[in-house]
């Protein structure tokens, strides 16, 4: 995966314009994103867990590539559940299936590669290793002690 990151950074650096991504999502691509995943966690409607999926992993993780690969790879719908907020109301939450964790896991590292280099240093919108907190922090910084040409 490193050097096809690689690839994608030259190709953005020369000013190609990247066609299709799904060549650089690959086996291992989708073998690091089975053990990001966290034990014990909620399955989607399929049932399936990572302990489950890891019985078979290289059978499944063949058999996901090739679906992906065919364009016959199609996510399942969202197990909708609903816990409770402090409020007493009650908060909906969508669990996806366990593949789709792995393909969206995959396919958001290709993205990020691509877009990361655009992006400006203070947009912090869903971006890794950036979050609300350093948002507010960096506003709070620029009111402080920037001068303002706002009346």
């Amino acid at each position: 995966m490193e050097t096809k990151r690689k690839d994608i950074k030259y190709q953005l650096e020369q000013g190609y314009k990247l066609q299709t991504i799904m060549h650089y999502v690959n086996k291992e691509a989708l073998r690091k994103q089975h053990e990001k995943q966290k034990e014990n966690k909620a399955s989607g409607v399929d049932g399936m867990t990572k302990e489950k999926y890891g019985v078979h992993l290289e059978e499944n993780l063949d058999n996901l590539l090739e679906r992906m690969k065919k364009c016959s790879y199609h996510p399942k719908p969202v197990r909708k559940t609903y816990i409770p907020k402090t409020n007493g109301k009650l908060k909906g939450l969508g669990i996806p299936c366990y593949e789709d964790k792995l393909v969206q896991g995959a396919m958001a590292d290709v993205l990020n590669e691509i877009y990361e280099n655009i992006f400006y240093d203070f947009s912090y919108g869903f971006r890794p290793k950036k979050n609300c907190h350093q948002a507010i922090s960096q506003i709070n910084w620029l009111i402080m002690t920037k001068k303002s040409t706002i009346y």
